[in-house]
């Protein structure tokens, strides 16, 4: 079954005293490409949500948003910057001296005047915490977008088979039309020939042999056993649960290459007419294995 790279989920999640929301969009491309919008806290975690994501989607440009909100109280160490305070107290002692003010500062007027002279740095919560409260919901969200890949697939599946089916009538009509087509060109021919020499003799054994390499050279036959090989195997792909976007893209460039033979070996308008066709679906049909894992 086909797995499109459209494909679109949200979901939410929430504890005692925290709540999460991710959100997840993914259109086609060659590779996998994933564009991470997350909370500073989620920096730890951010290469493992990566691979997570990685590991079951292959290709597809994604975007995931995390928003997390967390109401706990975040510990916090503080640390006396010791050199700072001492030379501003040094500071303002000698400016006292200097204006015949006596300067005596008490602990919380420094800490009043000189904020900078403690730090506070607030403790992150450790990376094991922060996984175990988005890996469930990072599931959840992959198989719900995984299931609207796969649907998005299967309706492309589907208008692929129907395209198909009629490449393959097309090519019926090419192969009914080319064995009349071949002998109208050497009735054609014979009737030249004939009209140019009048009444003198000519070598029947040559025409034939003149209407052989004719035939040879209009032969598509094998252009159109190639071709119902390639469809043939196409629709082998499509019954596998294999990722095999690019497996069908290359076969669809053998499809269309041999298609491009056929008209290069026919003369005949209404197989030019009928190849025109088949290359439009080959073309509807590459449109939609561009946006196929």
């Amino acid at each position: 079954m086909l797995r499109s790279m459209t494909t679109f989920s949200r979901k939410e999640a929430e504890g005692p005293d925290w709540n999460l929301a991710l959100e997840l969009k993914s259109v086609n491309s060659r590779y996998f490409d994933l564009h991470l919008r997350s909370p500073r806290e989620f920096s730890p975690i951010e290469d493992r949500i990566r691979r997570f994501l990685k590991e079951r989607f292959v290709r597809g440009r994604m975007d995931l948003f995390i928003q997390y909100e967390s109401f706990e109280e975040t510990p916090a160490s503080f640390q006396p910057k010791i050199g700072l305070a001492k030379g501003y107290l040094e500071a303002v002692e000698k400016l006292g001296e200097a204006v015949q003010i006596p300067a005596h500062l008490k602990m919380g007027e420094l800490l009043m005047l000189l904020k900078d002279a403690v730090s506070a740095r607030e403790e992150r919560m450790d990376a094991e915490t922060l996984w175990k409260r988005i890996e469930r919901p990072l599931e959840e969200l992959v198989e719900s977008a995984l299931e609207m890949a796969l649907k998005e697939g299967k309706a492309t599946e589907d208008d692929i088979r129907r395209r198909l089916k009629r490449i393959e009538e097309l090519a019926a009509r090419i192969e009914a039309r080319a064995r009349d087509s071949l002998r109208e060109q050497q009735q054609k021919m014979r009737e030249r020939i004939i009209s140019r020499l009048d009444d003198l003799p000519f070598d029947e054994q040559r025409l034939i042999q003149e209407a052989a390499i004719l035939a040879d050279r209009l032969d598509i036959n094998e252009e159109l056993v190639r071709l119902e090989s390639h469809i043939s195997q196409f629709y082998k792909y499509l019954e596998t649960e294999d990722l095999i976007g690019r497996k069908l893209d290359f076969l669809l460039q053998e499809i269309f290459r041999e298609v491009n033979t056929i008209t290069s070996k026919s003369a005949d308008s209404t197989i030019s007419h009928l190849v025109v066709e088949i290359k439009s679906e080959v073309e509807k049909i590459r449109e939609q294995l561009q946006n196929i894992v």
